[in-house]
């Protein structure tokens, strides 16, 4: 049998370690001078940003900076592209959406970064993000995948028919409808699957340290 085979047990040994408080994590590695960063999050599913006033964010104490958009395309930093290429099933090309690290006119999902607060300590940079005032203009939104790619639905990006960014599929469709039609019977049914991903205690993260005369 196989060592680590289906439904075999495997004997762990970092557990004691973790148990006991030993594990070592990115956020226990503090360097000299770190400073501590929090992104400011749309409430809003859907809406136009009119406004970010950062003063008073920048008057908290420990506050170093608050960071936008702007910020973000005066460095010339662009937008964030999408390395996995993919096809639609007629072979046309996936229709990407500009992606910059920070929302600039518009927020499109909640949870859509608008602000970067840096400040000395991670206290300091949530006092910060609190302080930050955006004006949003509410919009309609397409929140469920069944009704999203309907006619008249509200668009998410703007030039994207039907909300659709790819369409793909796999296996031999016209088999599996030659199958089905000859089946003693069918039964169809909608599945909501959402999106899986684990759910890592720590993400990816790294920590590192500027060296100008490197």
């Amino acid at each position: 049998m196989a060592k680590f085979g289906l439904s075999q047990p495997m004997r762990r040994i970092e557990d004691p370690r973790l148990l006991i408080g030993g594990g070592r994590y990115t956020d226990d590695i503090v360097m000299a001078g770190a400073a501590h960063g929090v992104v400011l999050r749309s409430p809003h599913a859907a809406a136009r940003i009119l406004s970010i006033d950062t003063a008073a964010a920048l008057e908290v104490p420990g506050v170093l900076a608050v960071l936008t958009a702007k910020d973000w395309a005066d460095e010339g930093l662009g937008e964030i592209p999408c390395v996995i290429p993919l096809k639609n099933i007629d072979g046309s090309s996936r229709a990407d959406t500009p992606r910059g690290a920070l929302a600039t006119d518009r927020v499109r999902h909640v949870g859509d970064a608008v602000a970067f607060i840096v400040a000395e300590t991670a206290e300091a940079a949530k006092d910060g993000a609190e302080a930050v005032f955006v004006d949003y203009e509410l919009l309609p939104s397409a929140t469920d995948l069944a009704t999203a790619r309907e006619p008249g639905a509200p668009q998410v990006w703007e030039g994207i028919p039907n909300n659709t960014v790819f369409d793909w599929e796999t296996g031999d469709k016209a088999k599996a409808a030659e199958l089905a039609a000859k089946a003693a019977h069918v039964t169809k049914l909608t599945v909501v699957n959402n999106r899986v991903i684990v759910n890592s205690m720590e993400v990816r993260a790294a920590t590192a340290e500027y060296d100008p005369a490197l």
